[in-house]
């Protein structure tokens, strides 16, 4: 019932990558990888995949946008539901569980997070924030309904906050999740396609706690 879609270029993402999608409590779900790496070996990942259910691996040059790849992705899926899921973040096993219940419940198109929970790895402090877009692009989730008629763009950046835009205009429900369950993870500003600072986004959050392990303080049962 839930496709969940992930794009990388990091083959150091492969253990999070699965983890995320494994532990999730919702039992129909898929998992479609996209690897948007030419030197990438594929057979390293499909060799992972067999120790899981319903997960396909797909490869597509590096040339191609991480837009071009989302839209790849969505037409491999076989389910109503997209999940988009970032390689190197946190999705806890209520994730799916809780925005599946807004969509149950609303009339929601998307379903996301306008508050998230985002936690530095060097300096090891859990923040919050308000995300710039209507909500936070790592955490969209929607009906397959909306990809007929609003796909993403051939761009590498900000494709999230052109495809949220696009749906609004056409009229498509968005709605929002509380922040549990999701939390941005932060190391190298390099290793990001999102280039903004650790200082610069601790200026537009709130700091909850210095911690070596966030986990308990951002997982809530729905």
């Amino acid at each position: 019932m839930v496709s969940i879609v992930t794009c990388t270029k990091r083959p150091s993402q492969i253990e999070n990558i699965f983890k995320n999608y494994s532990h999730q409590d919702w039992m129909n779900k898929e998992l479609i990888i996209i690897l948007n790496r030419d030197d990438t070996e594929i057979e390293t990942w499909e060799q992972k995949a067999k120790d899981y259910s319903n997960v396909s691996v797909f490869q597509l040059s590096e040339k191609v946008t991480l837009g071009e790849c989302l839209n790849f992705a969505v037409s491999k899926t076989k389910y109503e539901i997209i999940a988009k899921f970032d390689d190197d973040d946190y999705y806890s096993p209520y994730y799916i569980t809780q925005a599946m219940k807004i969509f149950n419940n609303t009339q929601a198109n998307i379903v996301g997070k306008s508050l998230i929970y985002m936690y530095f790895l060097k300096s090891k402090r859990l923040f919050i924030r308000k995300a710039y877009n209507p909500i936070c692009g790592a955490t969209i989730m929607f009906h397959k309904r909306v990809f007929q008629r609003v796909q993403f763009p051939a761009k590498n950046t900000g494709e999230d906050l052109i495809f949220l835009k696009k749906a609004a205009k056409s009229g498509f429900n968005i709605q929002s999740t509380n922040p549990y369950n999701y939390v941005c993870i932060r190391s190298d500003i390099t290793d990001h396609t999102w280039k903004i600072s650790e200082q610069q986004l601790q200026k537009v959050s709130s700091e909850i706690m210095v911690t070596d392990n966030y986990i308990p303080h951002v997982i809530k049962a729905p």
